[in-house]
């Protein structure tokens, strides 16, 4: 054997045994690993929204108890995973203990929002049929002078129970999330141009104009700012159809706020969704009907999702201005149909009318609400300009509302 040959096993031998040295019982970072912890996934959950304590570090043997508030206590042995949902809201003390005693008594505090998740509302919806929720477009009402999209429009959507309030996003020339149906500012502020070309601070200094194009004391707001005036108060449709936003940063800032269950998100096409799923399989990805293959095919098994259709209006009274949107299609019957076949809980886009105000109405009335479940039977959610109005008109049909 060569004096080359004796010094590369020389050199694999000293390199096999550094390597059992790393990998061996004395590893200090494996023995950290090792050690018994404890953790809690949220501080914050809708009712209905699983907690998950997880345990770890710890032999078969050892007994893991959580109490779950007053609500519920679970034992089990060994690591793993402990979930409950909260069936009511307020504060609660979470308490883990084991048996030896490991880690004494952990405690995590988590509040629970009055709002159900998504996943638990759209099982509702499912089990009863005439439940039906009002999306209000834009957080646009009756109010002319409240600016669509504002901390004002807030306020008058959860004011007027309104279920979910839809809004759209765009970001900015510094990489922020604002809150704007237009991708230019000219018709919603007092500014002119593109959002994209503009920075954050620049758009903060400009005023929203109300429905009537007149400047108000209100600013656009970040999608964090929608957020935080949302939580726990209204359920939120994030429109990402035709938007620049990037899907992961908008999830990655409904995540942040602990609002999975709470944020419906709009993707309009087969790419977007199965992004949305890609980034966060937990989202709630909604889509149109047409796209419903898609949407179960990606999504979670078993899981009740929202899918929206659009619906001309066949009434005379559908416009102020007696002229219907030509850029408004309806949805073919059938592929309303196939979609709640399906097992989708059905949105109408019932905005529709074409005056400067921008496709809101004050004439949303029986005729309308007729109109739309003659179309469509399994209509379960209507997304209008003005949902104090669609709310009167349906429980006038004998539709059951969510808030009353």
């Amino acid at each position: 054997m060569t004096h080359s040959n004796y010094l590369k096993i020389a050199a694999f031998l000293l390199a096999a045994a550094f390597m059992t040295v790393a990998c061996g019982k004395d590893d200090p970072e494996k023995k950290e690993d090792n050690k018994p912890s404890i953790t809690c996934s949220q501080t914050t959950v809708m009712r209905g929204e699983d907690v998950t304590v997880k345990i770890s570090g710890i032999t078969d043997k050892t007994e893991v108890t959580v109490k779950f508030g007053r609500e519920k206590t679970i034992t089990q042995n060994g690591p793993g995973s402990i979930s409950y949902a909260f069936e009511n809201s307020g504060a609660k003390t979470i308490t883990v203990t084991t048996t030896p005693d490991l880690l004494g008594k952990t405690t995590y505090k988590v509040y629970v929002e009055k709002l159900l998740s998504l996943k638990k509302l759209a099982v509702q919806l499912k089990n009863n049929p005439n439940l039906c929720l009002v999306m209000a477009h834009r957080g646009n009402s009756s109010d002319m002078t409240i600016p669509e999209n504002s901390i004002a429009a807030v306020e008058k959507c959860v004011t007027d129970k309104v279920d979910i309030m839809e809004m759209d996003l765009y970001t900015t020339k510094d990489g922020f999330l604002v809150v704007s149906h237009d991708a230019k500012l000219d018709r919603e502020t007092t500014g002119t141009g593109n959002i994209k070309d503009k920075t954050l601070n620049e758009i903060k200094n400009l005023k929203l104009k109300d429905r009537q194009g007149h400047a108000t004391s209100y600013k656009m707001l970040t999608f964090d700012e929608l957020l935080e005036a949302c939580k726990g108060r209204i359920y939120v449709n994030v429109d990402l159809g035709d938007r620049d936003a990037d899907i992961g940063q908008v999830l990655s800032a409904i995540e942040s706020k602990g609002m999975n269950e709470q944020c419906l998100v709009y993707v309009n096409s087969k790419a977007k969704i199965t992004t949305a799923f890609q980034t966060n399989f937990k989202c709630n990805a909604y889509t149109f009907v047409t796209n419903v293959e898609t949407l179960v095919e990606k999504g979670q098994p078993e899981y009740t999702y929202f899918t929206q259709c659009t619906w001309e209006p066949t009434t005379p009274e559908a416009s102020r201005t007696g002229k219907i949107d030509p850029d408004h299609k309806p949805t073919s019957a059938t592929s309303v149909a196939k979609a709640a076949n399906k097992g989708t809980i059905i949105t109408v886009n019932a905005i529709y009318t074409t005056n400067t105000a921008q496709y809101w109405s004050d004439d949303f009335k029986l005729a309308q609400v007729e109109d739309i479940f003659s179309t469509y039977p399994s209509t379960q959610c209507l997304q209008v300009d003005t949902p104090a109005e669609a709310r009167a008109a349906l429980a006038a049909y004998g539709r059951t509302l969510l808030n009353n």
